[in-house]
């Protein structure tokens, strides 16, 4: 399987190598890639190869072929399809895109497939239309934009916190844990359930995030959990932000980590147990509904 990255000559590009323009405007792609794969003889210059030091000219048009591993990958389940949006529904262990051109194909490989229209949708093609983003051990539901003004409204929907998203966790929780947590301030009761308010910010290094004073506002509401056998519950939780991380960390701050998010205080496991059920983006989708997306077992 492979993939065609094709771009055209700009005037600030005149006179740089083909390699050196590609590692710069071609997001995830570095030059030393780039340079590889030109020497590899995937590179053309108007259609003729070219080496990786070619000297390019305005109007020229590149075109760098992508070699793309063959993995077994798994069938794309659609969930619901409208005017304006496709969602599907993501399995646990599959990146919702690919963070570099020569990573395997993603969930968004498998959208634009069926999908064509969505790989043009938003500004960076790896994106392949995707709205919004799971972590790669998260499962559940992902939509993807159909147009290019859809991706923009539905990207600022998610920014206003006008997209509703519900989630499913199995977390590690102690015979002692106690409901309601203590007091604090960014704690607010409702019934059963909480309102956390815990800010967001970066963690103790670059892979985890922290609830901490200066961080962004957060907004989840976590219901009571529900026992699941010794040492484990069910918590479904709305949240109302679109924090890197948010479940994971607002959970492990109440002290009830995700089972299998060693990154977090839990246990390793098979997987990362959470679960995106259902997504209302009826604010910028209104032919749209609820769309749910069934949970695993361990979660149901």
């Amino acid at each position: 399987m492979s993939g065609d990255i094709r771009l055209v000559v700009t005037i600030e590009d005149a006179g740089e190598r083909a390699d050196v323009v590609l590692g710069r405007r071609v997001p995830g792609l570095s030059r030393r890639v780039a340079r590889s794969l030109a020497l590899a003889g995937h590179l053309a210059v108007d259609g003729v190869a070219a080496a990786p030091a070619r000297r390019v000219q305005p109007g020229e048009r590149l075109v760098l072929a992508i070699p793309i591993a063959v993995v077994a990958r798994p069938p794309l389940v659609v969930l619901a399809v409208t005017a304006r949006l496709v969602y599907v529904d993501k399995p646990s262990g599959l990146h919702t895109h690919r963070l570099r051109p020569t990573d395997p194909p993603a969930l968004a490989d498998l959208v634009s497939a069926a999908f064509p229209e969505c790989a043009s949708a938003s500004a960076d093609p790896r994106e392949g239309g995707a709205v919004h983003r799971l972590d790669r051990g998260t499962s559940g539901v992902v939509a993807f934009a159909r147009a290019a003004d859809v991706h923009a409204a539905a990207r600022a929907a998610f920014s206003a916190g006008a997209a509703r998203k519900r989630y499913l966790a199995l977390v590690t929780c102690p015979e002692d844990h106690v409901w309601p947590p203590t007091a604090s301030p960014w704690l607010e009761h409702d019934g059963d359930a909480l309102l956390v308010r815990a800010p967001l910010g970066p963690g103790d290094r670059p892979s985890r995030v922290a609830v901490r004073p200066d961080g962004q506002p957060s907004l989840s509401v976590v219901e009571r959990p529900q026992p699941r056998g010794p040492g484990r519950a069910r918590v479904a939780l709305a949240l109302h932000t679109g924090r890197r991380h948010q479940a994971r960390v607002h959970l492990a701050w109440l002290g009830l980590p995700i089972v299998g998010d060693d990154l977090y205080g839990s246990a390793v496991a098979d997987r990362l147990h959470l679960h995106a059920l259902s997504l209302d983006l009826r604010a910028i989708d209104p032919d749209g509904e609820v769309v749910i997306a069934v949970p695993s077992e361990a979660l149901a």
